[in-house]
């Protein structure tokens, strides 16, 4: 199920300066190396809070990282284009001339004007500033005003940087660092959760692209979702149908190996086929069941996490994903049914219903009624984070993807501090 187009730029990634120290004194205070219990503590409060260790994790960490940057259904046929923002990079993603999808840089090679989209069937991309224009590999094609001797001169020496890019599931996932390691492997525990979806023919209605930041960490909005600690006190009414604790069995962790880019954790449901309705978890579903899965997955909802770009949610009707983008130390865009719309897979037979809308529109009322819980605990999280009072950090046996998602964090923080 994954395409890989392995062009890089053979430009390193821009290496990060941190002259006045701060990023260095935050990196020396994590656990060291070694220390098997580091990840069961919390990250240093400066970690959410502080503008120039943001700028380390995106000069560094984000730029090393697989970020979901879309669907292949928002790029149907040769010609399409999207632009995406990736770790503060302006990314185009483009369906070649034979059906490839190539990601490379929106910047312009003369003066590093941001590239326009083409039109739909278009085969250029022409920056607006001076009409240079690119194929669709990103190929110097044209420049307006040069002599054909300049211009095949030119030809010969430009062309847009190329970025690495993998198709996964349908999802486009982009990574700035040429030599980065393929994402296939790191995401193999997903794999199993994805039994009989896609035999249900899913058709993609990508999510509306937020554009009010949140007022909080990226960390704070990834732990809140991977939490199953939190939602039968913050999430009453409305996720009591998909219980962490319940006597016949509740949340299940699965567990994380060294390289993973996943962490899932499942819980089950009340009754078989719930799903989301206008009141949040529950029953009937808005969306009806997916007959090909499996009977373990009508059961239950699996929440995986990719981190730093995306979250996904299995259920028996669909398959909800979450599109986030850090902005700032306490700045955060999320795109999905919960914050904005949309953000589904489901079958082409569900998408086709004569009365879709207003099934949709339960699934937003419910997920809106989740988020409004959220909202505020997530504020306060990151409030408590600026406090000479916050602590040091406990996990319960409730929190394991907590402590999953701390070693993933502290894995890059290592990596990335090699570039200061």
């Amino acid at each position: 199920m994954l395409e890989r187009t392995a062009h890089a730029h053979s430009d390193h990634l821009s290496a990060f300066s941190d002259p006045s120290g701060v990023v260095r004194k935050i990196l020396d205070h994590l656990p060291p190396e070694g220390d098997a219990r580091g990840a069961s503590r919390s990250l240093p409060q400066a970690c959410y809070t502080d503008p120039e260790f943001f700028r380390f994790e995106q000069r560094v960490v984000f730029a090393r990282s697989w970020m979901c940057a879309g669907r292949v259904e928002q790029i149907p046929n040769p010609g399409d284009c999207m632009r995406a923002a990736v770790a503060d990079e302006a990314i185009l993603l483009v369906r070649g001339e034979h059906g490839a999808v190539h990601a490379m840089s929106a910047v312009c090679q003369h003066r590093g004007a941001l590239l326009s989209r083409p039109e739909p069937g278009q085969r250029h991309i022409r920056c607006p500033l001076h009409f240079w224009s690119y194929d669709l590999d990103g190929n110097l094609v044209g420049a307006s005003r040069t002599g054909a001797d300049e211009l095949r001169a030119l030809r010969s020496r430009v062309k847009l940087p190329a970025v690495q890019v993998e198709i996964w599931h349908g999802f486009i996932f982009v990574n700035l660092d040429p030599d980065a390691a393929p994402l296939t492997s790191t995401l193999a525990k997903v794999e199993p959760f994805w039994e009989g979806y896609e035999a249900a023919n899913l058709v993609a209605i990508p999510p509306k692209m937020a554009e009010t930041p949140l007022p909080w960490n990226w960390k704070v909005h990834l732990e809140n979702f991977i939490d199953a600690y939190h939602p039968e006190f913050v999430h009453r009414g409305t996720h009591d149908f998909a219980p962490s604790v319940h006597p016949k069995g509740g949340v299940r962790f699965t567990p994380m190996a060294d390289g993973d880019n996943a962490i899932v954790r499942t819980v089950p449901l009340i009754r078989e086929d719930g799903g989301m309705m206008a009141d949040g978890w529950g029953e009937p579903a808005a969306f009806p069941a997916i007959p090909t899965l499996p009977a373990a997955q009508r059961n239950r909802l699996v929440f995986v996490m990719l981190p730093p770009s995306m979250t996904m949610v299995f259920a028996p009707n669909a398959v909800a994903y979450t599109l986030v983008s850090p902005m700032a130390s306490e700045a955060t865009l999320a795109s999905s049914d919960r914050v904005t719309a949309g953000g589904w897979l489901v079958p082409r037979t569900t998408a086709e219903l004569p009365d879709f809308a207003e099934r949709a529109a339960s699934v937003l009322a419910g997920g809106a009624k989740i988020w409004a819980q959220d909202v505020p605990c997530n504020r306060d999280v990151q409030r408590g984070k600026l406090s000479r009072f916050s602590p040091p950090g406990y996990y319960t046996e409730l929190e394991v993807t907590l402590v999953q998602f701390n070693a993933w964090l502290l894995h890059a923080y290592r990596q990335a501090a090699r570039a200061l």
